[in-house]
């Protein structure tokens, strides 16, 4: 999961692609979970061949606070990279975890097994 602030500063999303080529404009489509409106952003995107890992920057504006969105990237080719993004303006991302306090740990058993012959 990718985390982008509501900031209309550039910001910078890195991904690991399928190709590491790009052809034409590279594309952001983020789609909103909630409202299932698309917006396309034109990123500009650099490639590091030792990790290959590339890099997307961008002004990612009007973004929803606390909301999920998907993204494609894309270039003239095709699809590039798909995965999720929250939308939070946290910056000690250490201590945040989006599903905090929704699961528990079982600890009233001790795991023991009774076998009967």
């Amino acid at each position: 999961m990718h985390i982008l602030t509501t900031s209309s500063a550039s910001q910078d999303i890195k991904i690991k692609p399928r190709t590491s080529t790009v052809s034409g404009d590279t594309i952001v489509v983020l789609t909103s979970k909630s409202k299932r409106k698309s917006v396309n952003y034109t990123v500009t995107n650099s490639f590091n061949s030792t990790t290959n890992i590339m890099t997307l920057s961008g002004e990612f504006l009007n973004l929803i606070l606390d909301s999920y969105y998907t993204f494609v990237v894309k270039d003239d080719n095709g699809e590039l990279y798909r995965g999720m993004i929250y939308v939070t303006n946290q910056t000690d991302y250490n201590k945040y975890e989006v599903g905090k306090g929704d699961y528990i740990q079982e600890d009233s058993y001790d795991n023991e097994f009774v076998f009967l012959d």
